[in-house]
């Protein structure tokens, strides 16, 4: 089944945001609900999102993104909407170790969860679609394996 979404007719832009931050706490729920610690960053242009708390007390810094159209974009430091001038220098960026452990990709549209080792991402491009990224489809037992080690 797929999720209603802006049936409230919510102006393109503010709903962008919006449905995010929704990505953001229900991928956290998600991880609470399959027993990890996770407590969600607040500010706002942190390079992740969430942090988790594995078995052997081991803090995972996590990025989590939203997956609306089937394809995940692993960069951030770009925004859009009429607000942003478009002669200002790209800020876009590549997640990398130095920026958070893991990566969550959530599916927007039933909220699966895609449990991606950020070093996974290091020899990929900027995007993949969530059909080549199924092995990492509700990949809990590598939380698991990582707070045994």
């Amino acid at each position: 089944m797929t999720w209603q979404k802006n049936i409230t007719e919510i102006a393109d832009g503010i709903f962008r945001t919006t449905n995010g931050n929704a990505d953001e706490m229900i991928a956290i729920g998600r991880i609470i609900k399959a027993g990890f610690p996770c407590s969600r960053v607040d500010i706002t242009n942190s390079k992740y999102d969430a942090i988790i708390e594995l078995e052997n007390k081991k803090l995972l810094r996590t990025q989590i993104k939203g997956v609306g159209s089937g394809t995940v974009n692993f960069t951030g430091g770009s925004r859009s909407g009429a607000q942003i001038s478009r002669t200002a220098p790209s800020r876009t960026y590549k997640y990398t170790i130095e920026d958070c452990d893991l990566f969550v990709a959530i599916d927007s549209n039933v909220g699966d969860c895609y449990i991606i080792p950020i070093q996974d991402i290091d020899a990929w491009g900027n995007t993949k679609t969530l059909t080549t990224l199924q092995n990492y489809k509700e990949n809990w037992q590598y939380l698991l394996d990582l707070g045994r080690s």
